[in-house]
């Protein structure tokens, strides 16, 4: 049965074996384990040294914890023999047992450590259930494990006969370390991928050309009906992907829609000198827009604060509105990426105001959108949910798929903020079918780390793990860098979390490498995870070791 503190507390300890355990220097395991539970592992050795096959499971989430009581136990108890679970490799656990304790009879405690980092915990657990038995009677001493909380409930489950012999558990001391990891999350990139496309350069083209229509498709999400309206353009102007600064945009464009991001800036630079060789200022405005945009893909965030800075004053110069109100928009994203709320929802309704003054639905529901992200954001749930269905619904109107994926993530993202993992599960899953559709592989690597996010907090840890790697590759294919900085910190919470804990420092680092590179607000929540986790390594002196 599984014992607790208070069954292991009752009655007097009998006197140790041959008083070694009695006249030996205090151990400190009250300061590591904290009083109840420090005073319960002490009894457990006092009583059970010499007395033949017994179980103590004792959870600790800290490797320096770990550490420490290894050492005390050690100081404790003479001739202790460790053996790290996570060191098996290919041999069976009985070949490990013996062979760091080869005489069982010699031997006071068999300590078992590190089960939390391997690689292959269920067939450690499955061997320790089949075996137990054998393994009981061949190491006839008391056996000591110390687990990590997530691999004791791997335990649990994987060995719940094995757990039967445990005649102490210790499970970790609320207030002791007990505090997820995963509870300190950072926030996503502010929606990379949902930017409103800017009209082509040529304000004036007749809706009627094919250029136009192919533009007004792209915008929609409607990418394979774009390309092929580019293709009929093409057979009548086959010059014009050279020299046709509105072709050459479109190339951009199309590049950018399927996430092929330095293909897309190489051709809109292509378009901006064309531009500049012309003297096409508005169009100069919508080229510096839309690099803009892929630089904030890109998560680098202050290139791309200037650039849609100067694209905003070429369309004030210009006079262009409905341009100016899209680029007021982008601007907020930018702002809400530094952590700039109050700016961002500044500039957000003056995008707002501007497109409702000239009748552009497209801009007006984009800015909706986003309010929604930045209510979302300062923890006004309800109002950014009123927010985002509103625009789930003019999308739907309009046919608008870029803006329907956006607003089905979204309603997912305030989904998971309320608990409600399920209907969230159910938003991304529909925003994912439409990600396959538009063939958008910037908007899959978001969805993707949005569906790890969901599992991670429904305790599906292997699911989750998957979904950020598949996103992490898109990231690293596609070189958008704020994303998979934020995936990786919060990967590296999820190995920490799960006793993995050199691991996930490992991962936070290099997330935080490149957030160092790139700004903006997240890098100071993630370097604060950082330093929460190296002292989760370091916080427990080990007391010094007993002399022979």
């Amino acid at each position: 049965m599984r014992a607790t503190t208070s069954s292991a507390s009752a009655g007097d300890p009998p006197a140790a074996p041959g008083g070694e355990a009695a006249s030996a220097a205090p151990a400190r395991f009250e300061e590591i384990l904290g009083p109840e539970r420090g005073a319960a592992y002490r009894r457990f050795l006092e009583w059970s040294v010499g007395e033949g096959f017994m179980l103590a499971v004792v959870e600790v989430r800290r490797p320096a914890q770990r550490e420490a009581l290894a050492a005390a136990t050690r100081a404790a108890v003479p001739r202790l023999c460790i053996a790290r679970l996570a060191s098996v490799g290919a041999r069976t656990i009985r070949t490990l047992l013996e062979e760091v304790c080869p005489s069982p009879a010699e031997a006071s405690v068999l300590m078992l450590t590190h089960l939390e980092e391997s690689q292959d915990i269920p067939r450690i657990c499955a061997e320790l259930n089949v075996h137990r038995d054998e393994l009981a009677r061949t190491l006839a001493l008391p056996w000591v494990l110390v687990v990590h909380p997530a691999a004791a409930l791997a335990l649990q489950r994987d060995a719940p006969d094995f757990c039967d012999f445990a005649g102490l558990w210790l499970p970790e001391e609320p207030g002791k370390g007990a505090e997820s990891l995963l509870e300190q999350a950072i926030p996503s990139p502010a929606v990379y991928g949902t930017m409103p496309l800017q009209r082509g350069p040529d304000a004036t083209t007749s809706p009627k050309d094919l250029l136009s229509l192919a533009h007004d498709a792209a915008a929609l999400g409607h990418v394979e009906q774009a390309a092929d309206l580019l293709a009929q353009y093409d057979m009548k102007h086959p010059a014009a992907q050279a020299h046709d600064v509105r072709r050459v945009y479109m190339d951009g464009l199309m590049l950018r829609m399927r996430g092929r991001l330095a293909e897309a800036l190489a051709r809109f630079h292509a378009a901006l000198e064309l531009c500049e060789n012309s003297g096409d200022r508005q169009a100069k405005g919508v080229l510096l827009d839309e690099i803009a945009h892929v630089r904030m893909l890109r998560g680098e965030l202050t290139a791309a604060w200037h650039l849609e800075r100067e694209a905003l004053e070429l369309f004030e110069e210009t006079g262009d509105q409905r341009s100016r109100a899209a680029s007021l928009y982008q601007l907020s994203i930018i702002e809400l990426s530094f952590g700039n709320y109050a700016k961002a929802r500044e500039l957000a309704h003056e995008s707002l105001e501007l497109s409702e003054k000239i009748g552009d639905r497209a801009t007006r529901t984009r800015s909706l959108r986003h309010l929604s992200v930045i209510e979302e954001r300062m923890g006004n749930y309800a109002k950014a949910r009123e927010l985002a269905h509103a625009w789930l619904m003019i999308s739907d109107e309009l046919g608008d798929r870029n803006g329907q994926l956006a607003s089905l993530r979204q309603l997912g993202s305030i989904a998971v903020r309320q608990r409600n993992y399920a209907e969230a599960r159910e938003l991304l899953y529909e925003s994912l079918r439409l990600c396959d559709e538009m063939d958008n592989a910037t908007y899959r690597s978001g969805v993707l780390h949005d569906l790890a996010v969901v599992a991670c907090h429904e305790g599906d840890y292997e699911e989750a793990r998957r979904r950020w790697g598949e996103s992490l590759k898109l990231c690293e294919e596609l070189g958008i860098m704020g994303g998979r900085a934020v995936s990786l910190v919060m990967l590296g919470e999820l190995e920490a979390d799960q006793g993995q804990l050199e691991r996930g420092i490992a991962l936070v680092r290099q997330g935080v490498g490149i957030l160092e590179q790139l700004g903006g607000n997240n890098l100071v929540a993630a370097k604060e995870i950082l330093r929460g986790m190296e002292r989760l390594s370091t916080d427990m002196p080990c007391p010094p070791q007993r002399r022979e």
